[in-house]
């Protein structure tokens, strides 16, 4: 994934929408977007100082409408970016916005360094926004370094690219995999797939991933539900994407793999219910692959892109 791996990159994969949005709407609310932010930043730089200068450092004592107007500043960006469809911009000044309550609610955690990571978040907004109005082809992935340093600081629970992958989702039925062996959410593919867990988490190999796309194929055929059957087929196509080397492994597919193996411990217990948190970062991830120019491509990632 060129994208996370260089901050830079404008690698467009996946045709994400925000690439064409309207740039006169885009154009007109720029100017307000950058003077929001500006006030947001000198609002927080303000807090700051009051909070260094302080008699005996009592951060508490400093004037809380002043972080509280810089929350306010950021959420009218979030509210810009939605009106003209950059939902991926809005996303990241909405984890500015929530770095910043989490702030108000723990004054001593605004210091230097979060001023400065809030502030590189909004910067990258604002240089995405310029390049897209410049024509360039840039992909909201880039913005993803920023993005987990101010979701860090905002202590959330989730951290991934997909977030900023703004393709919208719904459920849709996958072609049917005609090399696939059905196979059921039991003990023994339980057992098969924990077999591989340990090597995909430390040493993932070509082999392990094959592997692991065979048991998710089958357990796509396995089933006539069709929420189910869509998970599992898009958990393949991702796999299969690794072991073709079109998908480099990295710690966030790591994770879903660690999520799949609860989602089927769910199915193997009798329960229905599917994450579709999970099936739509599997998509992304398919959505991510591509082939590296020597002719090399893998059917099943295919299958997955049928969705996008």
């Amino acid at each position: 994934m060129d994208s996370l791996r260089n901050p830079q990159s404008t690698d467009s994969r996946g045709d994400d929408p925000e690439s064409q949005s309207d740039l006169s709407a885009l154009s007109w609310v720029q100017d307000e977007l950058r003077r929001s932010l500006e006030l947001a930043h000198k609002a927080l730089r303000r807090h700051l100082k009051e909070s260094e200068t302080t008699f005996d450092s009592d951060v508490d004592a400093a004037d809380p409408a002043v972080i509280h107007g810089a929350r306010q500043h950021i959420h009218q960006g979030v509210g810009a970016l939605e009106l003209v469809g950059l939902p991926a911009g809005a996303n990241l000044l909405r984890a500015c916005e929530a770095a910043v309550q989490r702030c108000i609610a723990k004054p001593r955690m605004l210091d230097i360094h979060a001023v400065a990571t809030i502030e590189s978040a909004s910067f990258a907004v604002l240089d995405y926004v310029a390049r897209l109005l410049s024509g360039k082809t840039v992909s909201p992935l880039a913005m993803f370094p920023q993005y987990r340093a101010v979701q860090e600081l905002a202590g959330a629970d989730r951290v991934h690219p997909a977030d900023l992958w703004t393709r919208d989702w719904q459920w849709q039925p996958l072609p049917d995999d005609e090399l696939a062996v059905p196979r059921a959410p039991d003990a023994a593919t339980r057992s098969a797939i924990e077999g591989k867990m340990l090597s995909i988490m430390r040493n993932p190999t070509p082999a392990t991933a094959s592997r692991m796309s065979d048991i998710c194929a089958g357990l796509g055929a396995g089933t006539d539900h069709p929420q189910t059957s869509t998970l599992w087929k898009l958990a393949a196509a991702m796999f299969e994407a690794q072991s073709q080397g079109l998908l480099s492994p990295d710690v966030f597919s790591k994770r879903v793999a660690s999520r799949l193996l609860a989602q089927l411990r769910i199915f193997e217990r009798g329960g229905r219910e599917v994450s579709e948190r999970l099936a739509r970062d599997l998509l992304f991830f398919c959505a991510q692959a591509d082939s590296p120019g020597d002719g090399r491509r893998a059917n099943r990632p295919e299958i997955g892109r049928a969705h996008v």
